[in-house]
């Protein structure tokens, strides 16, 4: 029994002891569990604080439904939903192209637990339709089981407007490098990274063959060092980008003239890191300059030449050396003995002493030369070995270009040039040479008209020293009128006068009145010495013979005094005025001037052109022309009797200054405006006379 109780009691102790140490077990979880719920508890405000705080939209849906069971503020904002106030379902947001790939992708979120970077679009709750990235995963609880879905939401419309227009730019970048007329070359370290179709049709290489290759294998090396130095300059910052020709190298063999624009593409440090260089072909353009550049040398080196000989040579040497022909021969027609004579040569056919080698005379409708002199027209041979008409001078050559030059419908001459290539010369080649011709013509014809106009101007000068020593001889007969007639006059007043007074008591009326037409002949006599002396002065205005003058007429008539060549336009309004003026001495001015504008017009297409403005008190007129121009250190001499500018004797001097004096009578005054080379305008005012 005692034992029994001993058991009990022992028992008892070790249940008491137990209990005592679950209790003290039981506190102690307690007091962890309260200290994880007050971690809890700070967890989760820290939780929704981020959750509302973060940038980007976030949300929480139901993975079975797609309902949204938590958004934040920044989601709100995005999707214009607000699950405190409405059910929102994503599921029903998703944009109706997208929704199949939308479904998939969430298949993948619960087969993986993550999906990210998912982009898609969706309606906003204004139906707006943007673009976002959703980074996703799913959420478990203690058991592992899926209780949800979170993720986070960026906008990014914007981002992908920019993509599109980037490839859209991209894409039209392409298209405009790739339909560009101009080469288009990028280079790296002066190495081909890239080409265009129309650098790779100028070059006749492909891309694949252009790659790598230093840009300067496909140039000329004359072109190198000048090239390199622009490297150089742009490497060291002093320029971006520059210009320069280059001669490029096809794969055939054949070449071409480019203009190349070269730019640096620099990094965020400013090195070189890219060059893009745009190749234009300018050869064709090159050629046409060069055919312009040798028609103005022409017309240049034709100045002052008078003879088709002194012509000939100068077409042969200025044209061959500028065109780069191998040869150039000028032939002079013989019409009596009907055969064509070699007067000038480039190349091969003249000699160190500048003569003719082996001169030989062709008659006209042989050979190509003498089928041109015969027919008028031109001709051009690309191969001369299937033209039977061919014939060989100092060696055969392949092609052969020759223009007659015709004056009054009639050949005078032929020039010809010969290449030992085939289709050398091209119809730019023959349409110079058309043009030349046309100018040898007009040259030639117009030093025959120079050689009249010397003899006329010959003439004129003999006439202007007669009628200098006639004026000269009038002024002395008139002073020698006026000094021996008037005092013999004026001596036979007073004895008349005295004989009046002394007898006026005797004479009869008779008398008297024969004495007063006595008196009335003396001064009709005193007026008319008066008259002659006037008569003897150029300068006095008072002898003026005022009418009114037609200006159209006067200009008319001029028209039919002057020789005035073809190749000069000669205009003037329709309405020029009538003005009260003395008729000789207004077309002695017009004439003056319109003669001058003739002898120094240059050009191949003349122009004299007459203008006139009507001021409060005064007529004023120009007279314009596109001649050889003058110096504006020559403008106040001109005017000055014997004045010329004619080094070579051709001018008088005298022209101008009758203008000049006759301009004075009207108290006019005259100026010029003149740029050499381009021509010369005289202005010059007449005050108007009031007279009726």
């Amino acid at each position: 029994m005692k034992d029994t109780i001993q058991a009990l009691e022992e028992a008892l102790q070790n249940e008491k002891r137990a209990r005592e140490k679950a209790e003290e077990l039981l506190l102690h979880r307690t007091s962890e569990l309260l200290e994880l719920r007050e971690a809890l508890k700070v967890k989760t405000r820290e939780y929704d604080m981020f959750f509302d705080n973060i940038l980007d939209a976030f949300i929480v849906i139901n993975p079975s439904t797609g309902n949204v069971i938590k958004m934040n503020d920044a989601a709100v904002k995005l999707f214009g939903y607000d699950i405190r106030k409405e059910p929102f379902n994503l599921v029903n947001i998703i944009y109706k192209d997208d929704f199949a790939y939308a479904m998939n992708s969430f298949a993948q979120l619960i087969q993986d637990g993550t999906f990210p970077n998912y982009e898609a679009r969706v309606y906003t709750k204004d139906k707006q339709v943007k673009w976002v990235q959703v980074n996703s995963s799913l959420i478990y609880n203690e058991e592992g089981q899926i209780i949800g879905a979170q993720g986070i939401v960026r906008d990014i419309t914007e981002s992908k407007e920019n993509t599109v227009n980037f490839e859209e730019q991209r894409e039209q970048l392409a298209a405009i490098v790739d339909n560009s007329t101009l080469g288009i070359v990028l280079a790296q370290d002066r190495k081909i990274i890239k080409t265009n179709k129309a650098f790779q049709q100028l070059i006749q290489y492909n891309e694949e063959e252009l790659l790598g290759l230093p840009i300067e294998s496909l140039s000329f090396e004359d072109g190198h060092e000048k090239s390199r130095g622009f490297y150089k300059q742009m490497v060291d910052k002093e320029i971006d980008h520059y210009s320069l020709q280059e001669r490029y190298r096809r794969k055939d063999g054949t070449s071409f003239l480019s203009k190349t624009n070269v730019t640096g593409v620099r990094d965020g440090k400013g090195k070189i890191k890219y060059q893009l260089a745009f190749v234009e072909d300018i050869t064709a353009k090159h050629k046409r300059r060069v055919m312009l550049d040798t028609l103005n040398n022409l017309t240049r080196s034709f100045i002052g030449k008078l003879t088709i000989h002194d012509i000939a040579w100068e077409i042969a040497n200025v044209a061959a050396h500028d065109l780069e022909f191998e040869d150039c021969v000028v032939y002079l027609a013989n019409k009596e003995e009907k055969v064509l004579e070699q007067i000038a040569a480039y190349g091969a056919k003249v000699d160190e002493n500048k003569q003719i080698v082996n001169k030989i005379y062709i008659p006209f409708g042989k050979g190509i030369v003498g089928h041109v002199a015969e027919t008028g027209k031109p001709e051009l041979i690309q191969d001369t070995s299937k033209d039977n008409r061919y014939v060989v001078d100092d060696k055969r050559r392949s092609s052969e270009i020759a223009v007659p030059i015709i004056i009054n419908d009639e050949v005078i001459g032929v020039i010809d040039s010969e290449n030992s290539s085939k289709n050398f010369f091209t119809k730019e080649h023959l349409r110079l040479l058309v043009n030349v011709a046309n100018l040898v013509s007009i040259q030639l014809t117009n030093a025959n008209n120079l050689e009249r106009r010397i003899a006329a101007e010959s003439e004129n000068k003999e006439l202007l020293e007669n009628l200098k020593r006639s004026n000269k001889e009038l002024r002395d007969f008139a002073h020698i009128v006026s000094h021996d007639l008037k005092s013999p006059l004026r001596s036979i007043n007073a004895l008349i006068s005295w004989f009046q007074e002394d007898y006026e008591h005797v004479l009869d009326a008779e008398a008297v009145e024969t004495f007063d037409k006595l008196n009335n002949k003396l001064e009709q006599m005193d007026a008319l010495i008066d008259g002659i002396l006037r008569y003897s002065s150029v300068n006095d205005k008072n002898i003026l013979a005022i009418h009114k003058v037609n200006i159209e007429e006067v200009l008319e008539e001029i028209k039919t005094i002057l020789y005035i060549p073809e190749h000069i336009q000669f205009i003037y309004p329709d309405n020029l005025p009538t003005i009260n003026a003395d008729k000789t001495r207004i077309k002695q001015l017009f004439q003056n001037l319109i003669s001058n504008a003739i002898n120094y017009i240059d050009k191949e297409e003349g122009k004299i052109e007459v203008k006139f403005t009507e001021l409060k008190t005064y007529w004023k007129f120009s007279i314009s022309d596109n001649g050889v121009g003058i110096s504006e250190a020559y403008h106040d001499k001109i005017f000055k009797i014997f004045e010329t500018l004619d080094k070579k004797g051709k001018s008088t001097g005298i022209g101008l200054s009758i203008v000049k004096k006759i301009i004075e009578l009207y108290n006019g005054t005259i100026s010029l405006e003149s740029k050499e080379g381009k021509g010369t305008t005289f202005f010059f005012k007449l005050k108007k006379i009031i007279w009726s």
